[in-house]
């Protein structure tokens, strides 16, 4: 599975700096991680897991499901998309 990690700059940088989260997936896009994480492999790991998921359902099926679960569980080990993303950090 081959996407550019790419430096968060701009609004991407703003929000994760607002929100606390320190990388992002926004298909079709990119994985987009905060400068000071670029080498964190763990949360590489973890934005991939993401992209993986994205390149499984296409976007729409990612964006739609994802939110489903968001406004169910929250952003939490309980999300489905989320425990597989945590489940992949440990490689």
């Amino acid at each position: 599975m081959t996407v550019r990690i790419k430096p968060a700059r701009g609004l991407v940088r703003w929000f994760l700096k607002t929100t606390g989260y320190r990388g992002i997936t926004l298909p079709p896009v990119g994985i987009y991680i905060l400068g000071e994480d670029l080498a964190d492999e763990r949360l590489i790991r973890h934005e991939q897991a993401h992209w993986g998921q994205y390149k499984r359902m296409g976007v729409a099926k990612f964006y739609g499901l994802y939110a489903w679960y968001w406004l169910r569980y929250g952003y939490s080990p309980e999300h489905p998309m989320e425990k597989e993303a945590l489940d992949a950090e440990n490689g």
